[in-house]
């Protein structure tokens, strides 16, 4: 029995969910994913509860302190250790079971150490004081310990958290993901579905880690040089280049942006591979895999410099150029969504589909993550970004693409779960999760984009000051909804039974 095996068996009650099955002789490709998905779930309780106390700090009137503390806990434990850790569980076991690579070794412990303990430490700096959004607008936490509003202590506490949450998504996760391609004996024993890098699941999964791999490697750079510094490891003269905000916010938005750009590719990636898998015809094919892997393609070339529109107002450290060319690029990558679209729906449309819980989740995300796309190319555009970056449709976008990508990848597991646990989930049960996440999700998405259309600011603890508060209450209601799914989601896996024969697991996840 693997490390990763027995923390799972002995978590109280989410280990329960995703006990790893190890009568199969697949245990080497169940145990990490298992632990990082049971863990992601973790802190989705911990960001539900959260989200909670925004708006009721606002309906009873108290103290707007807890406003920012949650906030920021809220989006930072809803973007990483759940979102991010889910998309790793979940594409590391399909990789496993596409190339017949286990997942054992230091890269697979060090990827979860890095994000639960980096959450964990960022989690205390923030409850002793420190406040900064998902955007850490450098030199923000250093100005806020001289002005006193935090201590150093928590900002250096705070950025030791977001390295290492940061070195799990840049090195330790794609490194993994690479040495599983293209490295190491393929064994048969562990095949579930063998796949091809030409094969558009394949495909996405790698030009995701490549891309989150090279475009993190200059903020690894910088943070790891200013790290070093708040540290005493070197003079604070030797970090004087990495601490100039113009460095550290370009390093920074390389990354950030790409880093939606990369979770993309790996959510069409797995639209693309289990899209097939329930097909009305039995089929198993895309109507073409030339369109979507030249989605993949336009997406990726797109995406790479489109993070230039975000500094529409640094002008002139950045010329006013490239901003456009920022916007134009960000505009680019509709090419290659509309083309994804159009794959989806004629492989629908030629081969027909089996309705099951599984792929109507993945369906409901992916049609959410449209809606938010759209939401992102006008904030892209130069003329609106002025009137709206600072509004709640901007974060609108940011909480609708994480939810869209996180309901995707729970689709996903729901095709994998019997797999790693030798159980089944309650067909009926997934059916009302999808339910109720199509009224909360896109309900919830369409009122913040509403309240930011109509000027409600972000990061802003007094809604009933200006008004705003029809639009907390809104949110408050969807989100009660959204949480709602949630729980049914929770409680089917709690509910979860032993499958029927070893075999019939392996053959339906394949």
């Amino acid at each position: 029995m693997t490390i990763a095996t027995a923390i799972v068996q002995n978590t109280p009650l989410f280990g329960k969910m995703f006990t790893v099955d190890k009568s199969t002789g697949l245990e080497e490709i169940n145990a990490w994913p298992a632990l990082m998905i049971m863990a992601s779930f973790v802190w989705l309780v911990v960001a539900g509860l959260l989200g909670l106390v925004m708006p009721v700090t606002q309906i009873f009137d108290l103290n707007t302190d807890w406003f920012y503390t949650t906030l920021t806990l809220h989006g930072a434990a809803l973007a990483f250790p759940f979102s991010f850790q889910l998309m790793i569980g979940v594409g590391l076991h399909r990789a496993g079971g596409c190339v017949g690579k286990p997942i054992t070794g230091w890269l697979p412990a060090m990827a979860f150490i890095g994000m639960n303990l980096g959450a964990a430490l960022l989690t205390i700096a923030v409850l002793m004081g420190l406040k900064v959004s998902l955007v850490v607008m450098y030199p923000l936490p250093l100005v806020g310990a001289q002005m006193g509003v935090w201590s150093m202590n928590s900002v250096i506490l705070g950025f030791t958290g977001i390295y290492l949450v940061l070195a799990c998504m840049i090195l330790f996760y794609p490194l993994l993901v690479l040495k599983m391609l293209f490295f190491g004996k393929k064994r048969e024993d562990l095949v579930l579905s063998a796949r091809s890098l030409n094969d558009p699941g394949m495909l996405g999964m790698t030009l995701s880690a490549l891309t989150l791999l090279i475009a993190g490697l200059p903020l690894v750079t910088v943070g790891t040089t200013l790290l070093a510094a708040l540290y005493g490891v070197i003079p604070m003269s030797m970090a004087a280049w990495a601490a100039e905000p113009v460095v550290f916010q370009y390093a920074f938005f390389i990354f950030a942006h790409n880093l939606m750009e990369a979770m993309a590719l790996m959510v069409m990636s797995a639209m693309y591979a289990t899209l097939p898998l329930y097909l009305a015809d039995g089929s198993r094919q895309l109507f073409s895999n030339k369109l979507a892997n030249t989605a993949l393609w336009i997406l990726l070339l797109t995406s790479i410099t489109s993070f230039l529109h975000h500094f529409y107002t640094l002008y002139p450290n950045q010329p006013a150029s490239l901003s456009y060319w920022g916007n134009i690029m960000s505009w680019g990558t509709g090419i290659g969504a509309a083309i994804g679209i159009f794959t989806v729906l004629a492989t629908i449309w030629q081969h027909g589909l089996r309705a099951q819980p599984a792929i109507m989740a993945v369906l409901l995300g992916w049609v959410l993550y449209i809606l938010d796309g759209a939401s992102a190319l006008v904030t892209s555009n130069l003329a609106w970004t002025f009137q709206l970056h600072g509004t709640m449709w901007q974060s609108g976008h940011t909480m609708t693409v994480l939810v869209a990508m996180s309901i995707m990848w729970m689709g996903v597991l729901y095709h994998h779960y019997p797999v790693i646990t030798g159980r089944n989930l309650d067909p009926v049960l997934g059916t009302w999760f999808n339910r109720l996440f199509a009224v909360g999700g896109i309900g919830a998405a369409l009122v913040m984009l509403a309240g930011g259309a109509a000027g409600m600011p972000r990061r802003f603890a007094d809604w009933n000051q200006e008004g705003w508060m029809l639009y907390g209450n809104l949110i408050l209601v969807f989100g009660l909804i959204l949480g709602a799914a949630f729980v049914v989601y929770v409680y089917n896996l709690l509910k979860s039974r032993e499958t029927t024969s070893t075999l019939g697991t392996r053959v339906a996840t394949a």
